[in-house]
């Protein structure tokens, strides 16, 4: 370009010179200087001139997308096409001076979530990217078609985590096919998830514009109560880990407090770790004797007290002293920390350490942050609106929370569904609470438990206030029990089992009573489980710690403190007037002003409202199944 410049100015000034020969007086000096630039003006305009690189890179996303030849990981063509449209054709991740800030944001975002890291780089091929970029020749003529080909890999990579954290990463269909099979086993499981259905694109195009990439995730990654600190805890037993992993308890008899072993030692230091025990006692050595008297016993009398100080003051001066290291004592302080320990993982809360409470104690820092993982993973597949006041049920952790902007202001314990019969994990809105409900025995149970007692016992139902009715209306007149041959609905019966269908309908409908396994209250979520929560008149089920016993519905602790809570947020529920009817025994419906949302959901590991991490025992074997579908 210079040259061709200097070629012009050279000719134009001949030009000049053969002029100024003819007429030197004419032209002068500074028309020449004028004529000069006017000159390489033009020149210049008519010049071709050179592409930016926004224009070289408009062109190559063109010619790329129109080829055959292009290679592309995870996303259709027609996919990438509709990103870069909405973006007049221009690199998302790139610029004239190299790869954006936002990219390398995007990379480090997929590289370290908290459920993929494991399988991130395999996933979305992350190495590829590592490749093309060391690879890159910055003077070869390919440079913005290399360039080009690298914003589309991170697009499709942005593409496949923005599905991934809508979705999930567990293969789905795979868990389904599972739930299925349980079938054949007469168990008849489910669960629902909740995928979410945003713009990914335009969510791109606004979050490039932002630089800020947290404006697209945002919208489609989990909202569940202190999830994020669920996935810090994975970084303090990534610690653990790395200093060696929990120390393991060894078996032996039950420590418990009053035990002087070396045994204890070791449980002292796996407290520690956990921060179950935040100190531990001042290693000096005491005399057995005095260690003995100073850690409570049971059914202590004031004569064994005197007895014990006598020995302690009768012992010759000459008999050595056996002594003991502290740490090796049970006393009250450690007692404290099991029960820390116990609470957090659903056990028991005796403060001893017998076979459950090791077993637990001895699995590793590995299992905990698969199974943390494994959860954070659940929290993906729930509606990422929970509501600003909504129910959660957590069917391992046999509770119910009662939350207000995601402050818990009422828990209770419930029961669940056994394992043969498991309550559905899904969501929904409580609409009504009927006050001494009659209980409409789902077919199910009548084929499977009652059919079977009255075949033995036709006196089965006397005095449980159950009538028989063609219909499910309590008002219809009931039948005769004694005009009913039960013999003939025996599925068991090979001969009549065929005609069962085509025998009149039975449906049995117990009154309201104390006798009623509904109670006197049901909290009512229409859904296709015909699974809601309710009273119960069997109390005691609630002083276990295990509490998986009902056919699905969820039994509640304190069903009158749900009232009351719902009462409180409700204009159509008068508490006090819901106590007086409960006094009768007359069937009462109200409906809801607002619906409530109701979440039934699997969590083995959370982090409560206290900022404690939870674990709870895998009670349906789901971790055992979706561990295996993950990835």
């Amino acid at each position: 370009m210079h040259k061709f410049k200097f070629v012009l100015v050279v000719l134009f000034f001949n030009n000049i010179l053969f002029a100024n020969t003819q007429n030197t007086d004419e032209v002068k000096s500074n028309e020449v200087i004028t004529q000069v630039n006017q000159t390489l003006e033009k020149t210049q305009e008519n010049l071709p001139q050179e592409k930016t690189f926004e224009e070289k890179s408009q062109e190559s996303v063109k010619e790329l997308l129109k080829s055959n030849n292009l290679v592309l990981f995870f996303t259709k063509k027609r996919v990438l096409k509709n990103y870069y449209k909405i973006n007049n054709n221009t690199l998302f991740w790139i610029d004239e001076k190299g790869i954006k800030e936002i990219a390398l944001t995007l990379l480090e975002t997929v590289k370290n979530d908290p459920v993929l890291k494991p399988q991130s780089n395999k996933l979305f091929k992350l190495d590829k990217i590592v490749d093309s970029l060391n690879s890159l020749d910055k003077s070869s003529d390919k440079y913005i078609e290399s360039m080009t080909k690298i914003d589309f890999m991170l697009t499709e990579i942005y593409n496949k985590y923005m599905n991934y954290l809508s979705q999930g990463i567990i293969n789905w269909a795979g868990f389904k096919r599972q739930l299925k099979d349980l079938k054949e086993a007469e168990i008849i499981a489910d669960w629902e998830k909740v995928s979410v259905k945003k713009d990914f694109i335009k969510l791109l195009k606004e979050s490039i514009d932002s630089n800020n990439l947290s404006i697209a995730f945002k919208e489609v990654d989990y909202t569940f109560p202190k999830a994020n600190d669920l996935a810090n805890a994975i970084n303090e037993l990534e610690k653990i880990i790395q200093n060696g992993g929990y120390t393991k308890i060894p078996e032996s008899k039950t420590l418990k407090s009053g035990v002087i072993s070396s045994n204890v030692k070791i449980l002292r230091k796996r407290l520690l770790e956990s921060n179950d025990l935040l100190k531990n006692c001042e290693n000096v050595v005491m005399a057995e004797s005095i260690v003995t008297n100073h850690i409570p016993k049971e059914n202590v009398t004031e004569e064994s007290k005197i007895k014990d100080v006598t020995n302690i003051i009768s012992q010759p001066l000459e008999t050595p002293v056996k002594t003991v290291d502290c740490e090796e004592v049970f006393d009250d302080e450690l007692k404290n920390a099991v029960i820390s320990f116990q609470k957090d993982h659903g056990l028991f809360t005796d403060g001893e350490v017998g076979p459950n409470t090791r077993k637990h104690l001895n699995i590793s820092a590995e299992t905990k942050i698969d199974k943390i993982r494994l959860n954070l993973e659940r929290m993906r597949w729930l509606p990422r609106t929970l509501g600003e006041k909504f129910l959660m049920v957590n069917i391992p952790d046999y509770t119910l929370k009662m939350y207000d902007n995601n402050e818990v202001n009422l828990q209770m314990g419930v029961v669940v569904g056994e394992r043969k019969h498991p309550t559905p994990i899904f969501s929904d809105k409580m609409s009504f609470i009927v006050l001494n409900p009659y209980w409409r025995i789902p077919p199910r149970i009548v084929e499977r438990e009652i059919i079977p007692k009255l075949i033995a016992d036709p006196n089965y139902l006397n005095g449980r206030g159950i009538n028989i009715h063609q219909s499910w209306d309590h008002t219809s007149e009931p039948l005769a029990l004694n005009s009913i041959d039960w013999n003939m609905y025996n599925p068991q019966n090979v001969e009549s089992k065929d005609l069962i269908p085509l025998l009149p309908p039975l449906r049995l409908i117990q009154e309201p009573s104390e006798k009623n396994p509904l109670g006197r209250i049901k909290f009512m979520f229409p859904n296709k489980y015909s699974v809601y929560m309710h009273d119960t008149p069997a109390k005691s089920l609630f002083k276990r710690t295990r509490r998986a016993f009902s056919h699905g519905c969820i039994r509640l602790a304190q069903p009158k403190e749900l009232l009351k809570a719902i009462s409180s947020i409700d204009k159509k529920l008068d508490y006090n007037k819901a106590n007086e009817i409960l006094k009768e025994i007359d069937k009462t419906t109200i409906g809801l002003d607002k619906k409530i949302p109701v979440h039934i959901v699997y969590l083995t590991s959370w982090v409560d409202e206290n900022g404690k991490l939870q674990f709870r025992d895998d009670i349906y074997n789901y971790d055992r199944i979706q561990k295996k579908l993950m990835y």
